[in-house]
């Protein structure tokens, strides 16, 4: 019985981090000495996949993330960003969460999901994010 439960146990552990993390992430990469850049995407409703980013950065350092938008835009998206150690460190706030600062990282790769905002109107189309470490 013990046997048959590790390796049930074994085989969850392995099927799981496929399951959460199988979507292809895009690594933000920035130009040499450069501290921001810009990476962009697309969703298409509210039960489309997220877009998900990875960002390296080092211990001690500032990340910020934000969606930019043109001044009449309504393509409102939400972020939810996990730490190298696996922490939500999001931070969900009341609103679209779509600008979140993280200070004092730890080294390694941040994942950041984007999603479109379901507190506001459904929309389709291509969002832009700026990364900045410093």
């Amino acid at each position: 019985m013990k046997k048959q439960f590790l390796i049930l146990f074994t085989v969850v552990l392995l099927i799981a981090p496929i399951s959460t993390f199988g979507q292809k992430a895009v690594r933000v990469k920035f130009a040499k000495g450069a501290t921001k850049a810009i990476a962009t995407g697309s969703l298409t409703g509210y039960k489309s996949k997220a877009v998900i980013f990875l960002i390296r950065v080092k211990a001690g350092q500032t990340l910020s993330v934000e969606q930019l938008m043109s001044n009449n835009s309504t393509n409102y998206t939400s972020f939810r960003i996990t730490s190298p150690l696996g922490e939500d460190v999001s931070d969900a706030e009341a609103n679209c969460n779509n600008n979140k600062t993280i200070e004092n990282t730890v080294e390694g790769d941040y994942r950041i999901e984007v999603t479109e905002c379901t507190k506001a109107d459904a929309w389709s189309g291509s969002f832009k994010i700026k990364f900045t470490v410093k």
